[in-house]
């Protein structure tokens, strides 16, 4: 995979040596082998259709015959044996699937991806082969699958010692400050609020939310913010006695420029006109109104420190989580810390100058990356060139199957998927991250469901690959994962998480 990876050209000699490897790694049933080969496949079809995209037959039958090889590894994959007698390797992505579901039963694919910090593909794969074994099982909720562990699961965590069965824990001893039992999240959008308390292991125990209207000041800021905090709470018995500090800790994030030493919110133009949220203190105001302890977060460096709780400190690494939204941010993780820069307003790629003839931005500049690829930008953009009046995101993105509309939707994927590119490659050029997480809407950032997505990752990924510096593009892992509101508030707990606690950064 090495070979293939660094050749421009794969040849015969490549195609008939993996060829023979994962025809005895079959016979072997050498899991490991396996995957890795699977993986890596998969990685290279991306790459030969980003390199040859649009060169003809020859193109055409390269990316065949990887496909091919792809078949055969998935197949020779679901027919190893039972992973009762595999022995799962306590790291492997089955085994953490397999434990997270024990862990929390119910989870989605997408919370399991999220959780694993692995492609949504991925989990629907590993959950296939946890079903054949009959050691975990889904169903349907609503629109999404739920997956729970079977009792002859449960055995196999217990006989593998992977997770050992042990009785309820005791209860916690009354904790001092610093030390809490549940987390309450907030994210703050212009007109709504959405909220999550977790235990102290971020397990969601309760959820709301709420429309909002517009908010001029301090005052009437926090009054909202409270009464909604206090509702989130009283949905959860055991939180139910807010004003005693030392149980609950209260994060709040929102879309701007935050302070977040200070807890003020110093800049949020998306927020309202005039005044809005901007230049106000919030979070010991919060305090006091609710009796909890309470920090304050810009919302894409909210979503970093979730990604690094989700999957460990990264020593001497840097990470970066971006937010597509209606605007569009980044937050950076530099060797576990976070890097707010000398006033709190790092990582706003969002107003990073993409286009100097563009459209008017929000915080005044023309051309920002937001106002060209921000998500209200590119439905505004769809409905102009369609002619259509398709209400949101989702609405203008569907007229991409409208045969009239098609070509349409598909120039502006392009134009602001190239244009995210260049924001992305300005981070990576500035910051040479070993990962970024881009979390954004299912119809641009899930390419494994929704064609709409492809055609706008598949520029992203293009252009990062032609603007990184040197081999900056091939050193970065750039994953995308969907986004809504109760990521935003979960994300919010893990800052309380961080900064609460006694060890917290």
């Amino acid at each position: 995979m090495d070979e293939m990876k660094s050749s421009e050209e794969i040849s015969d000699g490549l195609f008939s040596s993996l060829g023979m490897m994962v025809t005895d790694a079959s016979l072997a049933g050498d899991e490991e082998a396996l995957e890795a080969a699977h993986e890596g496949l998969r990685r290279q079809y991306g790459r030969q259709r980003r390199l040859r995209d649009g060169q003809g037959d020859a193109a055409a039958e390269l990316r065949g015959r990887l496909l091919g090889l792809i078949d055969v590894t998935y197949w020779a994959l679901r027919r190893l044996p039972s992973a009762l007698q595999l022995s799962l390797d306590p790291t492997s992505h089955a085994a953490r699937f397999l434990v997270e579901v024990a862990r929390q039963p119910g989870q989605s694919n997408a919370q399991l991806a999220a959780r694993l910090d692995v492609d949504i593909t991925e989990i629907s794969r590993i959950g296939r082969k946890m079903v054949d074994a009959d050691v975990a099982w889904k169903r349907r909720a609503w629109r999404q699958n739920a997956w729970d562990i079977t009792p002859r699961g449960q055995h196999y965590l217990e006989e593998s010692g992977l997770r050992r069965s042990e009785p309820d824990p005791a209860p916690l001893p009354r904790p001092q400050l610093g030390d809490f039992e549940y987390f309450a999240g907030v994210k703050v959008r212009p007109g709504r609020l959405s909220g999550v308390v977790t235990d102290a292991r971020g397990t969601a125990i309760a959820r709301a939310q709420r429309d909002l209207e517009p908010v001029w000041n301090a005052d009437a800021a926090v009054t909202v913010l409270a009464a909604f905090v206090h509702d989130l709470l009283a949905e959860t018995p055991a939180t139910r006695a807010p004003a005693d500090a030392g149980r609950v800790g209260l994060g709040v994030e929102i879309g701007g420029h935050v302070d977040a030493a200070r807890g003020t919110v110093v800049y949020a133009p998306n927020y309202a006109t005039g005044a809005g949220w901007t230049g106000f203190s919030l979070a010991e105001p919060l305090r006091r109104a609710t009796g909890l302890p309470t920090v304050l977060e810009n919302d894409a460096n909210a979503l970093a420190q979730l990604e690094e709780t989700l999957t460990g400190p990264g020593t001497g690494r840097t990470d970066a989580a971006v937010i597509l939204d209606h605007g569009i941010g980044a937050g950076l993780m530099l060797n576990g810390r976070v890097h707010h820069g000398a006033a709190g307003s790092a990582g706003e790629i969002g107003h990073v100058v993409v286009r100097s003839d563009g459209p008017l931005c929000s915080c005044g500049n023309r051309g920002c990356l937001e106002s060209v690829a921000g998500t209200d930008a590119i439905a505004d953009e769809i409905r102009a060139l369609t002619g259509r009046t398709a209400e949101g995101l989702d609405a203008a993105l569907a007229l991409l199957s409208n045969d009239e509309c098609r070509k349409y939707v598909e120039e502006v994927l392009g134009r602001t998927g190239e244009a995210l590119g260049i924001g992305l490659s300005a981070l990576i050029n500035l910051t040479n991250p070993d990962r970024i997480v881009l979390y954004g809407p299912a119809g641009l950032v899930s390419d494994g469901e929704f064609e709409s997505a492809r055609s706008f990752m598949t520029a992203v990924h293009k252009t990062v690959r032609k603007q990184a510096f040197s081999t900056a593009g091939d050193d970065v892992t750039l994953t995308a994962k969907p986004y809504h509101d109760e990521v935003g508030a979960l994300a919010a707990t893990a800052v309380a998480m961080r900064r609460l606690s006694r060890d917290g950064r």
